[in-house]
């Protein structure tokens, strides 16, 4: 009797290994089927690609801000009701370059790098919109309002001086 029971145990045993093997082994199967996280991490959508294309360092933002195009001062500028980031190639042609960003919504922010920022202007009517710069690491974060469709000197540099301005943010409200 002892060594039935013992039997009996050692079989559920197997049993219940066997059991563990597969429902692991399912569940291996499953992650490779499991869609990312829904949790909004906040990256801009082809921030690597606009990068490696345009030049142009996007971190996080909420949506509502997006990259729509790069112009060179020989396209023009960004149309009107866009959002433009004016940056200077420090003399080197094409001399700069104008970014567009579209804005959805009333709302929104955006993280970013561009150095040698000379200027923004905002976008959309009735939305303004506030850019914040930096100088160098050790300089305090400067705000400047942007009303919609005008033009704000951000740093222009002195003389041949190239801009030292570097916009980190865009942000409506």
């Amino acid at each position: 009797m002892k060594g039935a029971k013992a039997l009996s145990a050692l079989a559920v045993l197997a049993v219940a290994g066997g059991i563990g093997v597969a429902v692991s082994g399912v569940t291996a199967a499953q992650a490779d089927d499991t869609p990312p996280s829904l949790v909004e991490d906040y990256t801009h959508p082809g921030a690597a690609a606009i990068l490696a294309e345009h030049d142009l360092k996007l971190f996080k933002g909420d949506g509502h801000i997006l990259f729509d195009s790069k112009r060179t001062l020989d396209d023009g500028q960004c149309p009107v009701g866009l959002i433009q980031v004016e940056k200077s190639t420090a003399g080197l042609p094409p001399f700069g370059y104008y970014y567009c960003f579209k804005s959805i919504g009333t709302k929104g922010f955006l993280t970013l790098e561009v150095p040698g920022t000379f200027g923004v202007r905002g976008g959309t009517e009735d939305l303004i919109v506030k850019a914040k710069v930096s100088g160098d690491p050790n300089a305090e974060t400067k705000e400047f309002e942007v009303e919609p469709n005008e033009p704000v000197a951000i740093d222009p540099g002195a003389g041949n001086d190239f801009p030292k301005a570097v916009l980190v943010e865009i942000r409506m409200s």
